[in-house]
């Protein structure tokens, strides 16, 4: 029996897995769920549970309780973290959303930790990495780590995820958050070509054209003026402070960096 065709966006957090969904989800052939594994495994299901949880507004412009998709599942979201159990819901609900569905992508960034639940379904990985200067720059603005522990922090965490995809043997692309970012077009084109969908150029400005349904992730999907098209923030490239230590510390991370990040060609310079 067909197994049905799943895609994961997996990377560490904050590195670019909500908008690839929702750019992704343009097509009509690829319905986006947002975190689902993660719902389905308990965390973070109190974002949706009560009067202000059901309001949360969905990347189709619903609030949760009004959304084609939620709506079906708000009442049934788990808290026994049986992902087994309780994702085969999400992705019946997913599929019959449209008849052009062909995959089901959810961007839980930590999804590769479940794949031992999905493995009654055919599971594709994309695993997204962004460059390790502008990731510490953001950690320590929004946990305040110091320079160490946040550069530690990614390279454990790319190296964890990178060698677990590995092992996995499912088929996987890798892809930089730098490369979408700066060259969107190109990137999600050769991503595309490898799902077997064809590129839209839509896809450069997902919202309010996409068909992923996502209500928890990076709340900037649902915000217009943040969310019109996939750009590049670089003022961490301006705002780098302790240049000596920064340079020896990304020297420790660079090759990982280089081959996770920049691995497609599509950028000129590989730094």
């Amino acid at each position: 029996m067909p197994r049905n065709p799943i895609l994961l966006v997996v990377g560490v957090q904050h590195s670019g897995t909500t908008i690839l969904d929702a750019a992704l989800g343009v097509s009509p052939q690829i319905v986006g769920v947002g975190e689902a594994l993660r719902l389905t495994s308990g965390v973070k299901v109190g974002k949706l549970q009560g009067a202000k949880g059901r309001q949360r507004l969905c990347t189709c412009g619903a609030a949760a309780e009004a959304c084609p998709l939620w709506s079906q599942l708000l009442d049934h979201l788990p808290e026994d973290g049986d992902v087994r159990r309780h994702f085969p819901r999400v992705d019946a609900a997913a599929r019959a959303l449209s008849p052009e569905a062909r995959y089901v992508l959810d961007s839980s960034p930590d999804g590769w930790r479940h794949l031992d639940a999905l493995r009654d379904y055919d599971v594709r990985l994309i695993q997204i990495t962004r460059d390790v200067r502008s990731w510490v720059a953001s950690r320590r603005k929004s946990e305040g780590d110091n320079l160490v522990s946040a550069h530690l922090t990614w390279l454990r965490g790319v190296r964890t995820l990178d060698a677990a995809v590995s092992r996995s043997g499912l088929p996987r692309f890798r892809l930089g958050y730098e490369e979408l970012a700066m060259r969107p077009r190109e990137t999600l084109g050769k991503l595309c070509d490898w799902i077997g969908v064809p590129f839209d150029p839509a896809m450069l400005t997902p919202f309010g054209k996409t068909r992923s349904h996502i209500v928890t992730g990076n709340s900037a999907i649902r915000r217009p003026h943040l969310a019109a098209s996939i750009r590049y923030d670089g003022s961490w490239m301006a705002d780098m402070d302790w240049p000596i230590a920064s340079g020896l510390l990304y020297g420790a991370c660079a090759r990982t960096n280089r081959r996770l990040v920049y691995g497609n060609d599509v950028l000129k310079r590989r730094v």
